[in-house]
């Protein structure tokens, strides 16, 4: 590098395996609990039930079987929604990239530049 220039480092990123091993480790304890409550609720909710509904009338089935018919649509929905705002976010994310690629050039560019003394 030219006189009066300081190299600029940047900083190390920490490797993820870590921490991507944690964030497994507890979603698999958190799907785990969540299943367990799953369980002891149809296991408490096992009285028959009759749905009726505008025109659709069911036969008898287990009260969980609704309630986890009506979680699985809304989950479904969820995914469905966040499916858009992801996408949206990961094109913002390739727009900043290609902008922060350009800036970075036209540093490096300004950086090898030699100086003009107009005295």
């Amino acid at each position: 590098m030219p006189d009066g220039y300081s190299s600029v480092t940047r900083p190390e990123v920490p490797a993820k395996s870590a921490t991507r091993l944690g964030s497994n480790i507890s979603n698999l304890l958190l799907v785990l609990l969540l299943s367990v409550l799953a369980v002891f609720f149809s296991l408490a909710n096992r009285q028959q039930v009759e749905l009726h509904f505008l025109s659709f009338d069911s036969s008898p089935m287990p009260l969980y079987v609704p309630v986890f018919v009506a979680f699985a649509i809304g989950f479904l929905g969820g995914v469905i929604a966040l499916s858009f705002s992801r996408h949206k976010h990961k094109r913002e994310i390739a727009r900043l990239r290609r902008e922060n690629a350009c800036l970075q050039q036209e540093l490096d560019n300004l950086r090898t530049m030699p100086l003009q003394d107009d005295l």
